[in-house]
């Protein structure tokens, strides 16, 4: 069997895909990387209230991830065989199941703020200043929600540049109203926090508007509106179920498996939270590349099992996995040579520099791994339509070995912080490694659409 293409086209459209969407992830990274320096130059205290508070809305950004990459398996195969009016009735069931999960978190977020943060932490100060973040991010959510999946959706009809612009026009804003409110600049009062928690309100208003206008007046492919929110099809529905319902049970479980080991950590110390957050910013900088070869893939490998060309994407999952492992490569590199003037950004206690230079140290190596998995299971396996599979692996490790490892060696034994993190992150090794057996196999290749003969 041939495992890697030399088909140009495939390497046209990869780079018609990914770039955009890596230019994409850059922007994203700036409006991370403008709350962890901003509020860092305040304390760890409010760096690390931040970074607890925005695990529900972790959680539900997974949440959305679900439903929108469980839509994105049966939208990106429905576009190969050019079926419009399926792919209505798929965003329409998106978006229902969106308003559901977004009015349970924001009430979840408004009534239990402090309840929420006393999981996390049992810091007085940062349970404090983490609800009166959480209160205002609340109303983010859906608006969140919206934006994300629909452009998941456009990148599967190959719609990508809509979001570069969407992305910097919310980055622009959140930078200007963090400076402006966190600070107290051009004569406004000095919010901290709460004033990084308005700025990102903005920003994701920003971020509504500009999609809404764009879906319906300017979007010529899908060309979706309004009355199709209503639209209903039985079997459809059963498809989705089965389809998507794996994404989202995965992305959930997954989500609170990472709040639980975030728990531990904020248990084990402020500074240990700390040190993650910034390796968080600092780890979605330097895989930039990945994850848009991986959001490629997705679309890639969906519109061509669409199209039935099944022995095709077959050496396109191979070839993508090959790319994966060189970017992992290449995202080692660039954590090492940065590692220290990404630290200079912050103004945090020696204790929490040391753990966030000693983590990045542990992920600058385990990154070779983690790129190697997210684009088996998020590109190559969703993309194939085989979510089940991809559910399984993804969140066996993490709860049947990080977890309890992270409880066991963090709480009760009380390891060094970097001996502790690389424990809670090592289901990467293992994920990678069962996953390319998955892949090597060809069994993930499935045709999810009503008229798929191989479903």
């Amino acid at each position: 069997m041939k495992y890697i293409t030399s088909d140009r086209a495939f390497y046209r459209q990869l780079l018609t895909i990914a770039v955009p969407i890596g230019l994409t992830m850059l922007v994203s990274f700036g409006m991370s990387i403008s709350d962890t320096v901003m509020l860092g130059s305040l304390s760890e205290v409010h760096l690390s209230a931040a970074a607890l508070a925005n695990q529900l809305g972790f959680i539900f950004m997974l949440f959305t991830f679900g439903v929108g990459g469980g839509s994105n398996v049966m939208i990106a195969q429905y576009w190969g065989k050019r079926d419009v009016d399926s792919i209505h009735r798929v965003m329409a069931i998106m978006y229902r199941a969106l308003l559901i999960g977004g009015l349970i978190f924001t009430c979840v977020a408004l009534l239990l703020s402090r309840q929420v943060m006393a999981v996390f932490t049992t810091d007085p100060r940062v349970i404090a200043e983490g609800a009166r973040f959480l209160r205002i991010i609340a109303f983010s959510y859906f608006m969140m929600g919206i934006s994300s999946t629909t452009l998941v959706m456009l990148r599967s009809v190959g719609a990508v540049r809509i979001a570069l612009v969407v992305y910097i026009s919310s980055l622009s804003m959140k930078i200007f109203l963090n400076w402006v409110l966190v600070f107290g600049n051009l004569g406004a009062p000095v919010l901290e926090i709460e004033g990084a928690a308005i700025a990102t309100v903005a920003a994701r208003l920003v971020e509504l508007v500009i999609i809404c206008v764009y879906m319906l007046k300017l979007e010529q492919k899908v060309r979706f509106k309004l009355k199709y929110l209503f639209l209903r099809k039985v079997g459809l529905m059963r498809d989705f179920a089965k389809n998507a319902g794996p994404v989202i049970i995965n992305e959930l479980v997954w989500g609170m498996g990472s709040a639980t080991l975030a728990m531990i950590m904020g248990r084990i110390s402020t500074e240990f939270v700390a040190a993650n957050s910034i390796l968080g910013a600092f780890s979605q900088l330097v895989t930039i590349l990945n994850l848009g070869a991986t959001n490629a893939a997705a679309a890639i490998i969906g519109n061509t099992i669409g199209a039935g060309e099944y022995a095709k994407a077959r050496v396109y999952g191979t070839t993508f996995l090959c790319i994966s492992l060189s970017l992992g490569v290449l995202s080692c590199v660039l954590m090492q040579l940065f590692k220290l003037p990404m630290l200079s950004l912050y103004n945090i206690s020696d204790t929490a520099l040391l753990y966030a230079g000693q983590i990045i140290n542990v992920y600058s190596v385990l990154v070779i791994f983690q790129s190697a998995t997210a684009m088996s299971l998020v590109g190559i396996l969703r993309g194939g339509g085989d979510t089940r599979y991809a559910l399984v692996l993804d969140v066996a490790f993490l709860w049947l070995v990080c977890i309890p490892l992270g409880f066991l060696t963090g709480l009760y034994l009380g390891w060094p912080v970097p001996l502790v993190f690389l424990v809670i992150r090592c289901d990467e090794f293992f994920k990678a490694i069962v996953a390319f057996f998955r892949i090597i196999s060809g069994k993930w290749i499935h045709d999810v659409t009503r008229t798929g003969a191989n479903s």
